[in-house]
C-alpha cells in the first residue's frame, strides 16, 4: 500500500484570521509592544498599542517612514513581517484619565498600524535569510502534471489498496537549483469528522547555496505561477508554501522538515484544490514535452522577459483598453529583442553617415544622432512583430492568422505607434474598440505561444495540433472583431 500523508482538520477549519502577541523591531529588540495581526485582503495589518520605534513627528506623512522588518511572538511561536510599512498612527488626546503623578512610561497610549506583504510563521528571520528548500502547491498543477490514475476522487482511507504514486519529475535548473514535482495521497477530515483520501500534486524546490524568500518568489514561484496561468487561461495561486532554512545551527528536526510557513491562511488551499476541474486540460501537459528540460528553460527565459510574461498572463481586471494595447505590443517588441539577434549590418544608415561626412556641414554629434535614428528604421516594429509570429512556424502562422500575419503586424504596429506617440491619423483606428480588442487578444496569444516555443514546445504543425485542442486559443484564431486585411487596407 502506498504511503498516506495524514492531515488533521481541513485547512478551512484551521484558518486563523488573527494572531495576538508581542512585537518588536529588529533594531529595538528590547522594545516589545502588544498587538494583533489580521489578514486584510492580500496583505497583513498589524494593530499595535504602543510604538515600535521612538515616536517621530512626520507631519502626518507616515509614508516617509522607511519599511522595516517586524518580529513577533504569538502563543510561543516566533514570526516575521517583511517588508512592513507604517500606514497609520494615532496619539492620545491631551486629557488623560490617569492622574499626572500616577503616569508611567509603560502607559503608552499611542497606537500604530503597520501593513505587510509577507508573513512568516515559525521564526524571526532577517530579510537576507537563506532557505535550502521549499514545499508548495499551485492552482492547476494537477492538470499540468499527470496523476497516477487514482484521480481526484475522495475515498475512504480503508479503500486504498496498492497505491503507487507516479514517477516524480526532477528538473536540474543549474547553479545547484533543483525542482521536483510529485504526487501523494493526503488524508483529511471534514466538519463531520469524515475521513477521506485525495491525491495531491506538490512541488519541492532545493537550492544548495540557498535562496532568500524574494529570490525564491522572483526566480521560481512567480515564473511557474505565470506559466500555469498562461496555459490554463485562469488565475493561479501559490499556497501551502513552507520553507526549510539554510542554517546548520537549526535543530535537526527543523532542518529536515519545513518549519517556516509563508502567509498561512492567506490562500484557502482547499478551495484552490477544489477549483481544479477534473476535465480541465491546459495548452500542454507533461505528456506533451519533457519537463526536465522545459522547466529550466522557462526559468531562464523568465529572467530576461519579465514584461512579456506579465503581459502574457491571463488577466481578469478591466483597464483602459488603449493602455493595455500599448503595453502588450511593447511586450511583444521586448520579446523579439530577447529571442532574436539584432542586425549586424545597417547599409542604409552607413550610406547616410557617409553622405553627412562628405557634406562637412554637420558635427560629429549630429551625425551620430542621425545615424542612430536611421538604424532604428531598418528594423521597424512591424518587422519585429512579424518575425516574432514567424517563429511559431510557417504552417502555424498560415493557419492561425488565416494568411493575414503581415496585415496583423502592420495594423498592430501602426495602432501602437499612434497611441504611444500621440500623433493624429486619418483612419482613427486607434480609437476603434473592435480593432483594439483584436490587436490586444491576438498579440497576447502570439506572446504566449512564442514564450512556450522558446522554452521547448515544438513549432509548426506539432504546435498547431496542441493549440487546436485549446478552446481559448481556437477562439482567438476564429475571432471576427478585427479583419486584418480590411483594416490594413483602410490604413494604407
Amino acid at each position: 500500500m502506498g504511503e498516506v500523508c495524514r492531515q488533521g482538520p481541513t485547512e478551512a477549519e484551521n484558518v486563523v484570521t488573527s494572531r495576538s502577541g508581542v512585537w518588536w523591531a529588529a533594531d529595538h529588540p528590547d522594545r516589545r509592544v502588544p498587538g494583533t495581526l489580521v489578514r486584510a485582503g492580500s496583505t497583513w495589518s498589524l494593530n499595535l498599542v504602543g510604538t515600535l520605534l521612538p515616536l517621530e513627528n512626520h507631519g502626518g506623512a507616515v509614508s516617509l517612514v522607511s519599511p522595516m522588518t517586524i518580529y513577533g511572538m504569538c502563543l510561543g511561536t516566533r514570526c516575521t513581517l517583511a517588508p512592513a510599512y507604517l500606514s497609520g498612527q494615532q496619539e492620545p488626546g491631551r486629557r488623560y484619565d490617569v492622574p499626572r503623578d500616577e503616569r508611567a512610561a509603560d502607559d503608552d497610549q499611542h497606537s500604530q498600524l503597520w501593513t505587510a506583504h509577507s508573513f512568516l510563521e515559525g521564526d524571526a528571520l532577517p530579510n537576507d535569510a537563506l532557505f535550502h528548500g521549499a514545499s508548495l502547491e499551485l492552482t492547476g498543477l494537477s492538470a499540468w502534471w499527470p496523476l497516477s490514475g487514482f484521480g481526484r476522487r475522495r475515498i475512504d482511507p480503508s479503500e486504498v489498496r496498492g497505491y503507487e504514486p507516479p514517477e516524480s519529475t526532477v528538473a536540474d535548473c543549474g547553479n545547484g537549483l533543483t525542482i521536483t514535482i510529485w504526487a501523494s495521497l493526503r488524508e483529511t477530515s471534514g466538519w463531520n469528522r469524515y475521513h477521506s483520501v485525495v491525491e495531491r500534486v506538490c512541488m519541492q524546490v532545493v537550492s544548495n547555496t540557498g535562496l532568500t524568500l524574494t529570490q525564491l518568489q522572483e526566480q521560481v514561484i512567480m515564473p511557474l505561477r505565470s506559466l500555469l496561468a498562461i496555459i490554463s487561461h485562469r488565475r493561479v495561486e501559490c499556497f501551502n508554501l513552507r520553507l526549510r532554512p539554510l542554517d546548520d545551527n537549526y535543530p535537526d528536526q527543523a532542518r529536515f522538515g519545513y518549519p517556516i510557513a509563508v502567509d498561512p491562511g492567506m490562500i484557502d488551499g482547499e478551495a484552490e484544490v477544489a477549483s481544479d476541474r477534473p476535465g480541465e486540460r491546459p495548452t500542454f501537459t507533461a505528456d506533451d514535452t519533457d519537463l526536465r528540460s522545459f522547466i529550466p528553460a522557462w526559468l531562464a527565459l523568465a529572467k530576461v522577459n519579465s514584461l512579456p510574461i506579465s503581459a502574457a498572463e491571463a488577466r481578469h481586471a478591466s483597464g483602459v483598453l488603449q493602455t493595455e494595447v500599448v503595453e502588450v505590443v511593447n511586450a511583444a517588441e521586448t520579446l523579439h529583442r530577447t529571442t532574436h539577434s539584432e542586425p549586424s549590418d545597417y547599409p542604409l544608415a552607413d550610406k547616410v553617415l557617409d553622405i553627412l561626412k562628405e557634406s562637412e556641414r554637420t558635427s560629429r554629434k549630429e551625425r551620430n544622432t542621425v545615424y542612430s535614428a536611421v538604424k532604428m528604421t531598418q528594423l521597424r516594429l512591424e518587422t519585429r512583430l512579424l518575425q516574432l509570429a514567424e517563429g511559431l512556424g510557417a504552417e502555424f502562422c498560415t493557419w492561425f492568422f488565416q494568411s493575414g500575419a503581415k496585415d496583423w503586424a502592420f495594423v498592430a504596429s501602426a495602432i501602437r505607434n499612434a497611441l504611444s506617440h500621440g500623433y493624429p491619423t486619418e483612419h482613427r483606428l486607434e480609437h476603434d474598440a473592435e480593432a483594439l480588442v483584436g490587436v490586444l487578444r491576438v498579440t497576447q496569444a502570439v506572446i504566449q505561444l512564442r514564450l512556450l516555443v522558446a522554452a521547448g514546445l515544438p513549432h509548426g504543425d506539432p504546435l498547431k495540433a496542441l493549440v487546436e485542442r485549446d478552446p481559448m486559443f481556437v477562439a482567438v484564431r476564429n475571432q471576427t472583431v478585427a479583419n486584418w486585411p480590411a483594416l490594413a487596407a483602410t490604413m494604407r
